[in-house]
């Protein structure tokens, strides 16, 4: 079978603290056909200096100004020549030398652009979550309330950026909006492999809940999954969003997980 070339952007800022094991993460896959891309947005700190050290084993890197993450990510886009991108930003790494190598038959067999496995959460005091969830279970949820596929852990086919690249209006939805506009009429592949390991504290969890609501609002709209007015499920997610994000402001992140289950979530 076709061996597939599989493009791994990140994207990073100012990332010293863990980009070196993101790096190391990509580099040390035991599938071979994988090129690496890393766009810096003109770090201040050793971010460079810690490129540079593997810049012979990359397939394009450069450090500049950018106009934010989705503009360093078209970057990485247009330098990318694989049949599937894969984005692993700096607070990110692959879960398993064999992430990659395990997922290739899945990429291989799907009919669909999008294609995506498990994720890891990471929480700041230790405690690991895994999620994935079949796509027929997801998908009304994912398009009528909000982004629930992890990037780190989806393969975009490079085809889908010959119609578009990320809008560059958007904060913190772009990715949302990019996969909603495929996946509002088409379907994507779940897999069993668990791909990446997200550092959580990155920029959908530090940014204001009402922002996140606002540009996940736009994409909707702009992609005219609702005519008017969101949906029961889409006002129900939002206001627990608002409280819980409110409660971690107030008694602090220990304080959320007894919360979310007065209001429902799974917390395990």
């Amino acid at each position: 079978m076709h061996s597939p070339k599989i493009s791994i952007i990140t994207v990073v800022r100012n990332g010293e603290q863990y980009i070196e094991n993101t790096i190391t993460s990509v580099l040390d896959q035991t599938y071979d056909n994988i090129e690496y891309v890393i766009i810096d947005g003109n770090s201040t700190d050793g971010t460079v200096d810690i490129i540079r050290k593997y810049a012979d084993k990359l397939h394009f890197w450069i450090s500049e100004k950018d106009a934010g993450i989705y503009d360093a990510m078209n970057k990485g886009v247009k330098a990318s020549t694989g049949d599937w991108l894969l984005f692993v930003n700096a607070d990110d790494f692959l879960a398993d030398k064999t992430s990659i190598e395990t997922s290739l038959p899945y990429l291989q067999s799907t009919t669909h652009k999008i294609a995506y496995g498990d994720i890891i959460y990471r929480y700041p005091d230790g405690r690991e979550k895994k999620y994935g969830v079949e796509w027929p279970v997801l998908k009304k949820r994912f398009r009528e309330v909000a982004m629930y596929l992890a990037h780190q852990a989806t393969f975009h086919s490079k085809s889908l950026f010959q119609e578009r690249l990320f809008d560059t209006s958007y904060k913190i939805a772009g990715d949302y909006d990019f996969l909603l506009s495929h996946l509002k009429d088409h379907d994507a592949t779940y897999f069993p492999v668990t791909i990446a390991v997200m550092r959580t504290g990155g920029l959908s969890y530090s940014v204001s809940k009402i922002a996140l609501l606002k540009d996940t609002r736009k994409a909707q709209l702009k992609n005219k999954i609702y005519k008017n007015f969101p949906s029961a499920a889409w006002m129900k997610s939002a206001l627990k969003l608002i409280v819980i994000d409110f409660v971690i402001r107030k008694i602090g992140v220990h304080g959320k997980d007894r919360v979310k289950k007065w209001l429902g979530y799974k917390t395990t």
